[in-house]
């Protein structure tokens, strides 16, 4: 059974030992550069959320992290921007589905209107999975990164 609880500092090795055991493409997709695990300071800047304006959730297996999702606030303008990382051997099982359904529900709680993601053009499978979860796209600056994005706000379409 995959249990879906917040990211702490406690959980630093695990996250750690996650990350490594992405696959060289799964990270870039993630983090944008190659990498093979985390800086210090990154890691602990990604394991101390404050769980209000940074929110971070680990889907666990036993006591192994096989995914995260968050969000941070982009200061008071009412957005956030999401990132997920799944292991490899766990995507296209839904279990994205279910860490961006989270993210999605815990910025809405926290009173959130817009939730974005910068994606890499070359990540279908995030594409597709923010096209059915109601995410817009648009071009961005970057050239290799699409901007999805989804209103918050019941009601109002973006």
């Amino acid at each position: 059974m995959i249990a879906l609880r917040p990211l702490c500092a406690q959980d630093s090795a695990a996250f750690q030992q996650f990350v490594r055991g992405l696959s060289p493409e799964s990270r870039l997709h993630r983090f944008f550069v190659p990498l093979r695990e985390l800086a210090p300071g990154l890691l602990a800047s990604l394991t101390q959320p404050d769980q209000s304006r940074h929110v971070a959730v680990a889907a666990m297996e036993g006591d192994r992290i096989i995914g995260e999702g968050r969000f941070v606030a982009l200061g008071e303008s009412g957005r956030a921007e999401f990132a997920i990382a799944v292991a490899d051997e766990w995507q296209r099982q839904g279990l994205g589905a279910r860490l961006l359904g989270f993210l999605t529900a815990a910025a809405r709680q926290a009173g959130l209107t817009v939730l974005q993601g910068d994606v890499l053009r070359t990540n279908s499978a995030m594409l597709g999975l923010a096209t059915s979860a109601g995410f817009s796209r648009k071009a961005c600056a970057d050239a290799r990164l699409t901007v999805v994005e989804r209103n918050l706000v019941a009601g109002e379409m973006r």
